[in-house]
């Protein structure tokens, strides 16, 4: 510490000790204490010459009335330096942003919604199918809680009618299933299998793919997921802007920088 700022200290230091310091100037000081743990030995030894003063002073007279000496054990200074430092780490620590989880990234639940069905149930004049009926009724398996019905349905599409748009709506949907269960790896083979069969469904191609990509984040296989995350991201379609958003997490991640020219409009 420079000879300047030194007498600068202990100038702020005599008018603490004579309470001559705001409140403002006080944490100011008690900042420097912090920074530099030695200026409170200063303070001790000022506070100690305070008392000596007002001490000999009472001696020499009498009758005069009691002063008010400050007096605190040498330790309290060096307490209060260290109820300093932790205050500061602490304002410190809460300064830093909290790093995102990429769980906050990836899906926990996919709704019935996200079910294929027949196309029938969407065009009442076309014509349905023994394979339509069984989606349908697999759909409301899940809809009713009976997600072990429902497999069983969707695997009887998948074994009966191996053809589209059959098979790929019935691996889609059973990996909706396993993935609700947690059961991310039978998951990911489903979605995979959806997403090598379809054939003129843009909708279910970008669905497999999405929801591939979250199953494979929640086994942690994080650089195949950012593959099929963004194969779901090039499909330019519903899950676009939460498909950026979890690739470039993944990009943060594995320090990949594939993905950081991203238009960042995708984020409004």
């Amino acid at each position: 510490m420079e000879n300047s700022r030194e007498t600068e200290i202990r100038q702020q230091i005599d008018a603490y000790i004579k309470e001559q310091l705001s409140e403002e100037e006080i944490q100011a000081l008690w900042n420097e204490f912090a920074k530099n743990p030695e200026l409170l030995d200063v303070l001790e030894v000022e506070v100690n010459v305070k008392e000596l003063i007002e001490r000999e002073a009472l001696n020499s007279k009498p009758d005069s009335g009691s002063a008010t000496i400050r007096k605190l054990p040498s330790y309290t200074w060096h307490v209060a330096a260290a109820a300093v430092f932790v205050i500061i780490a602490l304002v410190q620590i809460f300064r830093i942003e909290t790093p995102t989880q990429i769980d906050q990234f990836v899906i926990n639940q996919i709704g019935p919604d996200q079910v294929e069905t027949s196309d029938g149930v969407r065009a009442k004049d076309m014509r349905i199918t023994t394979a339509d009926s069984l989606l349908n009724l697999g759909f409301e398996a899940i809809v009713s809680g009976n997600e072990e019905r429902a497999l069983e349905l969707f695997d009887e599409v998948i074994n009966r009618f191996d053809e589209e748009p059959y098979g790929s709506k019935a691996f889609l949907n059973k990996g909706i299933i396993l993935y609700n269960e947690s059961n991310y790896e039978e998951a990911i083979s489903a979605f995979r299998e959806a997403a090598e069969r379809v054939e003129d469904s843009r909708m279910i191609l970008e669905k497999a793919y999405w929801y591939m990509g979250n199953a494979l984040v929640n086994v942690g296989e994080l650089e195949e997921a950012q593959k099929a995350v963004f194969e779901a991201y090039q499909l330019d379609g519903m899950f676009r802007k939460p498909a950026f958003r979890l690739l470039k997490k993944l990009s943060d991640d594995l320090g990949s920088s594939d993905y950081e020219g991203f238009d960042a409009q995708q984020l409004e």
